[in-house]
């Protein structure tokens, strides 16, 4: 079972090299494939057990110093990423995955709380689908950058986005807006950093569309997520 697991986390680490690795461990390029499935799903489901949005109290305890000055309500950090995804010959696959924004096609998630889905969808939409909102409390801030146009959505719930002001008609911002750009830039840029602890992961750099059948895309980037959580703190 060691080996086994050695195998699967080598395998995120450097990529689908499965004939590599039958070479390596001297089994099947056909085991090495149903090991990785296998153990993929036993983890998926065991991280599924852990609740990974903690509650305000929890937060507060560790939240850094650099949020306290002046986003002290903070409570979490949202972004989209993308990955590239093989060119579906089905026209309607082809249309939910073509990102207009990476002129491919692509799959998107929202970092930390969604399922994987076509690189179509907006800011917005990941959003509402993900369940996200779902976890907020009033009183509540999360940081977003300018394409999670949300707002009306949490003013409901009493829920404060902390977001890159937009541009003017003039395509300029004021002192004030620039002020508060750099400040959340400032401290969005740990979120970034979150995601590439997730994409040094090297197994979905490009993604065949043969593996968004049955879920398992959906798994292989949960895993390597929470694998990321054992790593030592982006910010103390």
């Amino acid at each position: 079972m060691e080996e086994e697991f050695f195998l699967v986390l080598c395998h995120y680490k450097v990529g689908p090299l499965e004939e590599d690795f039958a070479a390596r461990f001297r089994i099947s390029q056909s085991l090495v494939s149903r090991i990785i499935v296998t153990r993929t799903k036993f983890m998926y489901h065991r991280f599924k057990e852990l609740d990974m949005f903690p509650d305000r109290q929890t937060i507060e305890l560790h939240k850094p110093a650099c949020f306290k000055n002046n986003y002290k309500g903070t409570t979490v950090i949202i972004v989209a990423t993308e990955m590239y995804v093989g060119k579906p010959s089905n026209p309607e696959a082809q249309q939910l995955t073509f990102s207009t924004y990476k002129n491919t096609n692509t799959l998107k998630v929202l970092v930390g709380i969604s399922d994987l889905y076509g690189g179509c969808i907006s800011n917005k939409e990941i959003t509402s689908k993900s369940g996200f909102i779902d976890k907020l409390q009033q009183g509540d801030e999360f940081m977003a950058d300018w394409g999670f146009n949300i707002q009306e959505i949490l003013a409901l719930k009493g829920v404060k986005v902390n977001a890159s002001p937009f541009m003017n008609q003039s395509g300029q911002l004021s002192e004030q807006e620039m002020l508060a750009t750099q400040r959340i830039a400032t401290l969005r840029i740990h979120v970034e950093r979150a995601i590439e602890r997730i994409k040094d992961y090297h197994i979905l750099d490009f993604i065949p569309i043969t593996l968004c059948k049955n879920g398992l895309i959906d798994m292989i980037f949960f895993v390597r997520a929470m694998l990321t959580n054992f790593l030592p703190p982006l910010v103390r």
